[in-house]
């Protein structure tokens, strides 16, 4: 899964910028009008504004100005399509070549001019090698009033642009140049191949590291699951809990690391990008696509940089949140719990924040291309209002995974009691809960059906015991014998980790004619209750025998010791 969620994003940044061109011919202005169509051709970028239409004048597909009409022109006049195709077909015989590969028209002494045409102004192009100007473009009165300026200043303006655009488009065109250009590219393809030579070199870098991490969590599990295992829930627990302690803390470094390797490969591809940019914009035959790629889509591949830029920052913060919650707890105890409950939050939040950012990169980019997002938030909301209705039970489990993860119900390693079931956790996710049973059945249930959790494990737990002896015996002499025991088994070495208190009170709980039932409560480290009880079992009955007090039956008729505490996983 989070494979698949770091493909998405390029991925679809891939099919929104396949579909930006011939987006990107309709929607360049504020409105979405058809382009204009001469001889079968269409003409790009013709866009309203008001009382205006627009349309741009472009050389070696870069815009170097806009000309414009009336919205609604008067019978007789150019259309726009057409004066633009007029203007463009000047410019292409002005770039022409002849059969030597030599422009027609000296870039050193090119000039564009301004000519007064009776009312009229307009653009031509002259050298020293045709002293007789060739007109380009005439300013209408049209122009002048869409531009809020007289047509002499409109005349400046597009000349200013206009010249220096042709003379670099003819330089480009001369074949020194163009042997420079080959050079330069020769250069720059040495230099990015050094580049691609290091990034790959610091992704396989990288990727050692990912396979020590990997091979770091297979040896761990693989010792864990070599481990003893009595059949005792808290020995269970206890190899469930190391196995993922250990676990956890290398899963955490492997996301950082294969963000960082994502992060690299996406480098590499913006810098092949730029590079093949750069080298389609030296040569005039590659420059209109090279333009088209700066123009069209780099607002797109922006905005779907930035989401992957935002989505890799996020996921090494989201990594080192999670690096940092589990270090917290005062205790051992507390510090496990949280390093278990680290990687299944970081999961959880990493999902939500892809889904987030493609989300909101997919709504930027339809703002790129000027498609109404209003129209479109409000089909995914009713989609995901129908997708919500539809999975009603899904969405349950996700949210009652979440409250369990944030709200510490229980985390791998915990015993607990769902409903009728009850086991050591062995897997959680924001859907289910998996528990393995002292049988060794494997329980699945989802999050939306626990409607009451025990958890047996939690901090600590309690021994509640108790011993009945005969009802003739002294229970003075009981009373000791049951302090002493376990006294005694508290300052054992084997067992001063699993017992907190040697006992919290001890005391007679029944009287009867069956017996005298003694009753004691021991605190112990989580889930220790169980092995505690046994070990104590038999010390009691060696130190009741060394006592020379009888057995007795408690009021329900059955022998002891007996323990009533949480049901035994055995």
């Amino acid at each position: 899964m989070r494979k698949l969620r770091h493909l998405l994003i390029p991925v679809i940044a891939a099919a929104v910028c396949a579909i930006a061109a011939p987006a990107h011919a309709q929607v360049l202005g504020r409105a979405l009008p058809s382009p204009g169509v001469l001889g079968g051709v269409a003409v790009p970028g013709i866009v309203q504004s008001g009382l205006f239409v627009t349309a741009p004048v472009t050389v070696d597909g870069a815009p170097v100005f806009r000309i414009a009409a009336l919205a609604s022109p008067p019978p007789g006049s150019l259309p726009i399509d057409t004066r633009v195709l007029l203007v463009e077909n000047a410019i292409s015989q002005l770039l022409a070549v002849d059969a030597k590969g030599a422009t027609l028209y000296d870039p050193q002494s090119f000039k564009i001019g301004i000519e007064r045409e009776a009312s009229q102004y307009a653009l031509s192009a002259y050298d020293d090698k045709h002293p007789t100007p060739v007109d380009i473009v005439t300013i209408t009165s049209v122009d002048a009033q869409y531009l809020r300026m007289p047509e002499h200043d409109v005349a400046l303006q597009w000349q200013a642009a206009l010249e220096p655009a042709l003379v670099h488009a003819l330089q480009k065109r001369q074949p020194a140049q163009i042997r420079r250009s080959a050079r330069d590219v020769t250069r720059g393809a040495i230099l990015l191949a050094a580049i691609t030579a290091g990034l790959f070199a610091l992704w396989a870098l990288l990727a050692a590291r990912a396979r020590r991490l990997r091979r770091k969590i297979e040896e761990r599990e693989a010792q864990a699951q070599s481990a003893s295992d009595d059949g005792d829930a808290a020995t269970e627990r206890r190899r469930t809990l190391a196995l993922a302690v250990r676990v956890a803390q290398p899963e955490s470094q492997l996301r950082a690391v294969g963000a960082l390797m994502s992060t690299i490969v996406w480098l590499g591809g913006i810098v092949w990008l730029v590079a093949i940019t750069w080298a389609m914009l030296l040569f005039p035959q590659t420059t209109p696509i090279g333009q088209f790629v700066i123009r069209a889509a780099s607002g797109i591949l922006a905005v779907w940089i930035g989401a992957f830029i935002v989505d890799r920052v996020l996921e090494v913060a989201i990594a080192r949140f999670a690096i940092l919650y589990a270090r917290r707890g005062l205790s051992s105890e507390e510090r496990a719990r949280h390093l278990l409950r680290a990687p299944t939050i970081s999961r959880a939040l990493g999902g939500f924040k892809t889904w987030l950012v493609l989300f909101v990169a997919l709504l930027a980019s339809l703002g790129v291309l000027n498609i109404p997002v209003a129209s479109v938030v409000t089909i995914g909301g009713i989609a995901a209002l129908a997708v919500g209705f539809a999975a009603q039970s899904l969405v349950r489990d996700i949210l009652n995974g979440m409250l369990v993860l944030f709200e510490d119900q229980y985390v791998v390693g915990d015993y607990v009691m769902i409903g009728d079931y009850n086991g050591v956790v062995e897997s959680l996710t924001l859907r289910v809960v998996q528990i393995r049973d002292g049988k060794g059945n494997l329980i699945t249930i989802p999050h939306s059906a626990v409607t009451q959790v025990v958890n047996a494990s939690r901090t600590w737990s309690r021994v509640d015991y108790r011993v009945a002896i005969d009802a003739d015996a002294d229970v003075a002499r009981g009373l000791e014998v049951v302090r002493g025991a376990l006294e005694a088994f508290a300052e054992d070495d084997a067992w001063r980790d699993a017992v907190h208190d040697p006992y919290e009170w001890v005391g007679v709980e029944s009287v009867s004619r069956n017996g005298i039932v003694l009753r004691a409560s021991i605190r112990t480290a989580p889930l220790r209750q169980f092995e505690v009880r046994r070990a104590i079992n038999r010390r009691m009955l060696d130190a009741l025998r060394a006592a020379e007090i009888k057995l007795g039956l408690d009021t329900l008729g059955v022998p002891t010791p007996a323990v009533y505490a949480s049901p035994d996983p055995i």
